[in-house]
């Protein structure tokens, strides 16, 4: 059950990732819910876009005038759709999104507040690769991007594509380089790390493809309180290969509400592991060592 706190414009739920699903979220940056909204709502929420209907908030924020409403709605930022009954209800609060953002984000996530509306007339090329403005990259998940898609939006219709892993440092690629495509049926909505380096793909066919995007917020410190796997281990987890593996293991103990006590020594030790060793990697669970270089100050990695 959803509760939908309208005061602080929040809502809570149970958890529905377990442990191997957040540390893959750390691995790959961003998480694919195909087909989930209804197609009523689908099909209502790109008439508002074509403005076909006319609008109907269930509240008016303090401040606003009628004017500021019809302003934004005819704006690329029509964030009066937030204010929608039937929107907040079927999509900001769709159930298999909320478990997976309570999860994420833990309790009380925080709504929408903004709505980026990315409408393209197909066919068009494909968009240059980049990380969004005003990323940053480190072990904090303060925030979540969601994608959504109210029409069907197959590989001919241009979906975004991403790099998994893209998330942890700047990228680059080439315009021919491909990436994952999170093409999908009507009512896709996609979660992404707002670093993660994107596009919009290229699209073949003829008509228009809507696309909203928009944040939910953490309001709480970290914690692991999503579906705890009790054979789950912290030291024999895989988290990735040589200049990889720190970084998401930070990432996956600071959502944990462990990031204070993360260190690591280097080398081939934790949170590094091959397959063909015989025994676990050496320097699990140190107090005293290193952090992953966020900010790639320094030559060989590693921050103190």
């Amino acid at each position: 059950m959803i509760k939908h706190n309208e005061v602080n414009r929040s809502f809570d739920c149970n958890p529905n990732l377990t442990d191997s699903q957040v540390l893959e979220f750390c691995h790959n940056g961003f998480l694919v819910l195909e087909g989930v909204v209804d197609n009523e709502t689908n099909q209502l929420t790109c008439a508002y876009l074509n403005g076909e209907v006319p609008s109907n908030p269930s509240f008016v924020p303090e401040g606003f005038t009628n004017e500021d409403l019809d302003r934004i709605r005819n704006s690329h930022e029509p964030s009066t759709l937030l204010l929608e009954g039937w929107f907040i209800e079927n999509v900001l609060l769709n159930s298999q999104l909320a478990g997976a953002l309570r999860s994420l984000l833990g309790k009380n996530v925080g709504l929408p507040v903004l709505v980026s509306k990315h409408t393209t007339e197909c066919p068009s090329p494909a968009q240059g690769w980049h990380h969004d403005a005003d990323h940053i990259f480190g072990p904090e998940l303060n925030f979540l991007e969601v994608f959504y898609y109210p029409q069907d939006t197959p590989e001919e219709m241009g979906p975004t594509e991403v790099v998994p892993g893209a998330h942890i440092t700047r990228t680059h690629r080439k315009m021919e380089d491909k990436g994952v495509s999170a093409a999908g049926p009507a009512g896709t909505l996609s979660i992404h790390s707002q670093s993660i380096l994107h596009r919009k793909g290229e699209s073949t066919a003829t008509g228009t493809r809507h696309m909203l995007k928009y944040d939910y917020w953490r309001t709480v410190s970290p914690q692991r309180d999503w579906i705890v796997e009790p054979a789950f281990d912290f030291q024999k987890a895989h988290y990735g290969h040589h200049g990889i593996a720190r970084y998401i293991a930070h990432m996956f103990y600071w959502l944990c509400g462990k990031g204070e006590e993360y260190r690591i020594i280097g080398g081939q030790g934790w949170p590094w592991s091959s397959v063909n060793q015989i025994g676990p990697s050496y320097g699990f669970a140190k107090t005293e060592g290193y952090l992953p270089n966020w900010r790639k100050n320094n030559l060989d990695d590693y921050a103190s």
